[in-house]
């Protein structure tokens, strides 16, 4: 059952960790940012870093580093290209 938890958490990890993709290339390959508010990707960015610090602590589980790993390199991305483009 453990095995099965594991990969259950790492299919969602995988999932959560990407599902911020899809807007990353279409905003890249459109170089429109429009749909997102600045305030949007900040709060995003911040969440997964308090996220990220709390999971380090309290429930070591790679997953959730994944997860929220992945997640914050995506919100980068986004705010450099969004205020890249807003110049």
């Amino acid at each position: 059952m453990t095995t099965l938890i594991n990969i259950i958490g790492w299919i969602g990890a995988v999932l959560l960790a990407t599902c911020g993709l899809p807007q990353l290339f279409k905003s890249i390959k459109t170089k429109n940012f429009d749909g997102l508010s600045l305030v949007f990707i900040i709060w995003w960015l911040l969440g997964e870093i308090f996220l990220l610090i709390y999971v380090s602590y309290e429930a070591f589980k790679l997953p959730l580093l994944f997860n929220y790993g992945i997640n914050i390199l995506v919100c980068l991305i986004i705010l450099v290209l969004y205020l890249r483009n807003k110049r």
